[in-house]
């Protein structure tokens, strides 16, 4: 995913006494939160091409930049990335949930709350995918004017929608998420959207439309250069075609998703990919 960033200008200092001639303070514009945000952007790519350790290292140290000029968004920002990969010796979507309150920020806190949404949808438990659901509507009308996060709000809830089969306003959530995402050309963000949207349409069988999206997903993929997206869009595509009884395109998908998977060392990937190669020979 690109998360946007909204950064405060740092404030310079009053002084009791000043003159024409005294040195001015120089302004120290926003050199550290750049820097930061610079970092986040590294990790989500490093991530993106399977070195999660490379990732943990930005993140950790986007994290203590943020701290260190007191800005909470870029630090729940900054968790969302670490709470994603390994070796991190605290729960950092928490985190995240008491610096957002802290921060009396209604926008933040409802930023910070996707991560918990977002945890509640790992599990199959309809009470959590209820909570989840009730999160994230709140989410999405306190994002209301921040357009990406709003998209991610969107997502999150058709994905929350599926599995309790309200197809129906799951893919309503989905076509507002690409509207948004399409406007802000949003393309990583975008290749998502259809991703879940293809989903949706597989979940009920209909798997015409569940292809048609997941071409859209490659082709944004393939556009922000996102190698672990291609590699799970060319696995579901795959999956799709075998479900629809296609094993020779099913086949060819598999092995597009094993070569991505494979130049971009996705170990746990790989093995997968190849289980469901072997299982159609």
């Amino acid at each position: 995913m690109k998360p946007g960033f909204f950064f405060a200008v740092l404030c310079v200092g009053l002084f009791f006494v000043a003159c024409s001639t005294a040195p001015k303070t120089p302004p120290q514009s926003l050199v550290v939160r750049n820097e930061a945000g610079r970092l986040v952007l590294l990790g989500a790519k490093t991530l993106r091409e399977g070195q999660p350790a490379a990732a943990r290292e930005y993140y950790a140290e986007a994290y203590r930049l943020y701290t260190l000029v007191d800005e909470p968004e870029g630090r729940i920002r900054a968790l969302d990335g670490l709470g994603r990969v390994p070796g991190v010796d605290f729960d950092p979507w928490q985190k995240a949930q008491e610096i957002a309150l802290d921060s009396g920020d209604e926008a933040l806190v409802a930023l910070a709350s996707l991560l918990i949404a977002e945890r509640y949808l790992f599990s199959e438990d309809t009470v959590l995918l209820e909570k989840a659901q009730t999160v994230l509507s709140h989410a999405i009308v306190k994002l209301g004017g921040r357009q990406n996060d709003k998209a991610r709000a969107l997502r999150l809830y058709g994905s929350s929608l599926k599995p309790m089969q309200r197809y129906g306003e799951a893919i309503e959530a989905i076509k507002t998420a690409i509207d948004i995402d399409k406007k802000n050309r949003s393309f990583i963000e975008l290749a998502s959207d259809y991703y879940v949207m293809a989903s949706i349409y597989s979940k009920q069988g209909d798997y015409p439309a569940a292809i048609t999206y997941l071409t859209s997903a490659i082709e944004y993929d393939r556009r922000s250069e996102n190698g672990s997206g291609l590699g799970s869009d060319y696995l579901a595509l795959g999956t799709v075609y075998e479900k629809a009884g296609n094993l020779e395109k099913a086949r060819v998908n598999y092995q597009k998703a094993l070569d991505i998977f494979t130049a971009g060392r996705f170990s746990d990937k790989i093995e997968d990919v190849k289980r469901k190669i072997n299982a159609i020979k």
